[in-house]
């Protein structure tokens, strides 16, 4: 697990609803959707038909392009797997999102946006050169590979935290994806899905962390009318000098909403 310094505290520290309310946002809502995702389709009542992707459903004359994100929103069925997926999310993926954008969501959305980008398009490469090579990315369904992507930022962020693998092994942070791999390898898991959350994550880490150091240019920018959505909606946090008003009656811009009165009244 996760050092305990500097993480969203766990289910024994406080009662389980506190905890849930206490995860950012993002990782709040993933957690949400699996769990209501996987519990449906064990009870048979999602129609998974409707959620999984495929490039010909995507390509075909009326394009069924909400398939693009709808893949993300399911982890499986209820198993030993499924459930040690959303202990991840909820400690790696808490931990990195309250580290990282836990003053400004909409960044947490950006780099959301940038690992699915990631994904579909490895995706989709794999998929026209399947003809040539094993279409190893191709799948139906992606979340599982969208959690990896969390461990994986993780890592890169606490490289040289202590972590125990199921409490056998001892290893740093940085080591801690490539050893989950390896054990999917060993048991005969979806090691590609794991190589498509290494990509995915480290994609965003290179367009944030490495390419702005060495070229002075800053590649991935958080638009400013996602900042205003958040903020309107009342989605996690955002800083106001992100927002960027444009003027007093913008729409994301409530900070004098109240009635209005004539003096005298």
């Amino acid at each position: 697990m996760p050092p305990r310094q500097g993480q969203v505290r766990g289910v024994n520290d406080r009662g389980a609803m506190d905890w849930y309310h206490a995860l950012p946002p993002i990782t709040r809502a993933l957690l949400t959707v699996y769990l209501a995702t996987g519990l449906a389709a064990w009870a048979g009542v999602l129609p998974l038909k409707y959620l999984y992707h495929d490039w010909r459903l995507e390509f075909k004359r009326v394009p069924e392009l909400w398939r693009l994100l709808t893949n993300f929103t399911f982890l499986g069925k209820p198993s030993f797997g499924w459930l040690m997926q959303l202990i991840w999310l909820a400690s790696y993926g808490g931990s990195y999102e309250q580290a990282k954008f836990g003053g400004n969501t909409a960044d947490g959305i950006v780099m959301m946006f940038v690992g699915v980008t990631t994904c579909m398009s490895l995706d989709l490469l794999s998929f026209l050169g399947g003809w040539l090579i094993p279409p190893l990315f191709v799948r139906y369904f992606h979340a599982s590979a969208l959690v990896f992507q969390f461990m994986y930022l993780w890592s890169k962020q606490n490289p040289e935290a202590q972590v125990s693998l199921y409490g056998f092994i001892k290893l740093n942070g940085k080591h801690l994806p490539f050893a989950f791999l390896a054990l999917d390898l060993l048991m005969g898991g979806d090691v590609w899905s794991d190589v498509m959350g290494i990509l995915m994550g480290h994609m965003y880490w290179f367009l944030t962390e490495v390419y702005p150091l060495a070229s002075g240019r800053h590649v991935v920018r958080t638009p400013a009318w996602l900042s205003r959505l958040c903020l309107q909606y009342g989605i996690g946090r955002v800083p106001i000098q992100a927002v960027n008003l444009v003027n007093p009656s913008d729409t994301g811009f409530r900070a004098f909403s109240g009635r209005g009165r004539r003096l005298g009244d």
